[in-house]
């Protein structure tokens, strides 16, 4: 019987030891959140991602030529970005090609539209595109506009017209340019 007793009181005992010492004890791991730098931008379409300015001849001697000045695209531009304290990015637009002389096409950036949460980009309006980066987004921070078309901000061209030089320097023919857009840092 005492022997019972004596390891009843040894694991009794060794149970408050292991206690004290666990109480006494720590340990820890780190726990790292890992938030990437994120520059996306992609161009939803709905239906043809083509912008086709068509000229009419007239049916008439002495009138002009009627040349369709507006043509409303259906192309979303939808982005994704992830910056740093203080830094903005922007989205720029070039022409790559040759412009025909007297004509001068203008992109329309429309608001955002849709599902995009975060501190998205304002729209610099209508802009008259040329081979140089043109900004037509600024201020964009971390953000996303929502994916697909009406997510975004969407995209209407137009064309101007200087009749002198167009009739001047025109020929017969048909050209085309490409339109490139850069999300790239503002800052």
């Amino acid at each position: 019987m005492k022997y019972r007793i004596s390891i009843l009181i040894f694991f009794i005992l060794s149970s408050f030891a292991n206690y004290g010492l666990a109480s006494d004890k720590e340990a820890e791991h780190k726990a790292s959140v890992i938030i990437p730098d994120v520059a996306l931008l992609s161009l939803k379409v709905e239906g043809n991602s083509n912008v086709e300015f068509q000229s009419a001849a007239p049916t008439t001697a002495g009138e002009k030529i009627d040349l369709q000045s507006k043509q409303e695209s259906n192309i979303w531009l939808n982005y994704s970005s992830i910056v740093t304290s203080n830094q903005k990015r922007k989205i720029t637009a070039t022409v790559v090609g040759d412009i025909p002389n007297g004509i001068s096409i203008k992109l329309k950036v429309g608001e955002n539209i849709g599902a995009g949460i975060g501190e998205l980009g304002l729209s610099n309006g209508s802009i008259v595109l040329s081979n140089s980066p043109v900004d037509i987004i600024s201020g964009i921070g971390s953000c996303y506009t929502g994916v697909g078309v009406q997510n975004g901000h969407p995209l209407s061209y137009n064309l101007e017209i200087d009749e002198n030089s167009f009739y001047s320097n025109s020929e017969k023919g048909e050209t085309s340019v490409s339109v490139i857009y850069t999300l790239t840092d503002d800052n």
